[in-house]
């Protein structure tokens, strides 16, 4: 099946390969969240919490057959809520700082099929990690179809911060993640892709400053507050659908449902949608709103403070683990710089923004904003 030249255009949107040369992209993205379920607090108190995270990615295509990838990032975390982890509390919010770098190799093997290896390490004020990444894929059918092979390893070590601030020493976690995707042309306007994945995870896996406040005894009639304690394996899976369509070289939408199944007892239902319009410029621009409905069952070790003896083998006030609903909504914008520009903008291939709120119907709001910025040497 040849592509039209719509499908050709979607593909660019979506899926498009660096082009030769090395390309630089700077990322910022800022994030404010507000709300009274903080898991630091045994499930009550404020989730007051700022991120701003910088990175830059760089991607440079060393011959037709090699490609270096190279991104290096810093996450600023300012959050009331986490400075209870402190032996010293303060009236301040906790500063944290978490940086991350990943290096990737990619080569292109026998025409149609390309190999990608890599190594990726992060750290942050509790924890350190170091993975690693190899894939596959090949092209078929006149590069109508690509059939993707993935797997990360991920080692991590924690440094145990109790509910009362104090270190209790460190312990280890291991996650293995193993993903098949096949992404299809399906006809002159339309693109469909399929993933799934599997994810296993194993070793410390709660997080030892999260409090769990039981029901009230005579000793505690407040409730005694403990730490969280989960399991020490989880295994998830996830199966994603995304479908494209270009609807008119100026008109594309986006479509996308995934779903989510873990053996703590999780089932979750995710459907996002982008409409893609072009607008009358010089410069290639888009324009498009965002929309994104989550859906989740509970997991069978979460509970409301209070509702806990502390009989059970496994106890967790983490609203991330309970039943949930979510709404997102934003705005989007994107510039592709078809023509050459001068002065700073000489090397500009392109600019994106973002703009999105979330709810959850357990009172969490939050606000992101992202600006992305390309340049090509």
């Amino acid at each position: 099946m040849a592509k039209s030249v719509p499908a050709v255009l979607l593909l660019a949107l979506f899926a498009a390969p660096p082009a030769s040369g090395i390309d630089v992209d700077f990322l910022l993205n800022y994030y404010d969240q507000d709300g009274e379920n903080s898991p630091v607090t045994g499930g009550i108190g404020t989730e007051d919490l700022q991120v701003v995270a910088p990175v830059f990615v760089i991607d440079w295509a060393v011959s037709d057959d090699w490609n270096l990838s190279f991104d290096l990032g810093v996450d600023g975390i300012t959050s009331a809520s986490t400075d209870n982890m402190d032996t010293e509390v303060s009236s301040a919010s906790r500063q944290d700082t978490r940086a991350y770098t990943t290096v990737t190799a990619s080569r292109r093997w026998r025409e149609n099929q390309t190999w990608r290896f890599g190594a990726s390490l992060s750290n942050e004020y509790d924890y350190s990690s170091l993975g690693g990444n190899v894939g596959w894929s090949i092209d078929l059918d006149q590069r109508n179809t690509t059939l993707a092979l993935g797997l990360r390893f991920f080692s991590d070590t924690i440094d145990l911060y109790d509910i009362d601030g104090v270190n209790q020493g460190d312990d280890d976690r291991q996650t293995v993640d193993l993903s098949l995707s096949l992404t299809r042309v399906l006809g002159p306007r339309t693109v469909g892709s399929v993933e799934i994945g599997y994810t296993g995870q194993s070793g410390f896996l709660s997080t030892p400053f999260h409090e769990v406040i039981l029901a009230p005894t005579p000793d505690f009639p407040e409730g005694e507050h403990v730490t969280e304690r989960l399991p020490d394996s989880r295994t998830r899976m996830g199966v994603g659908l995304t479908l494209n369509h270009t609807f008119s070289k100026r008109i594309v939408q986006r479509l996308s449902y995934r779903y989510y199944d873990d053996d703590w007892g999780i089932a979750a239902h995710t459907v996002e949608a982008e409409t893609h319009f072009r607008l009358p410029a010089r410069n290639e621009v888009w324009i498009y709103p965002i929309l994104r409905f989550h859906t989740q069952s509970g997991s069978d070790y979460f509970g409301l403070p209070g509702t806990f003896t502390g009989d059970e083998p496994f106890i967790t006030a983490d609203r991330d683990l309970s039943e949930l609903t979510s709404e997102k909504i934003g705005l989007g914008l994107r510039v592709a710089f078809r023509h050459k520009q001068t002065g700073f903008l000489s090397k500009l291939r392109s600019f994106e923004s973002r703009i999105a709120s979330y709810s959850r119907d357990d009172g969490l709001d939050a606000l992101s904003v992202s600006l992305a910025f390309g340049w090509r040497f």
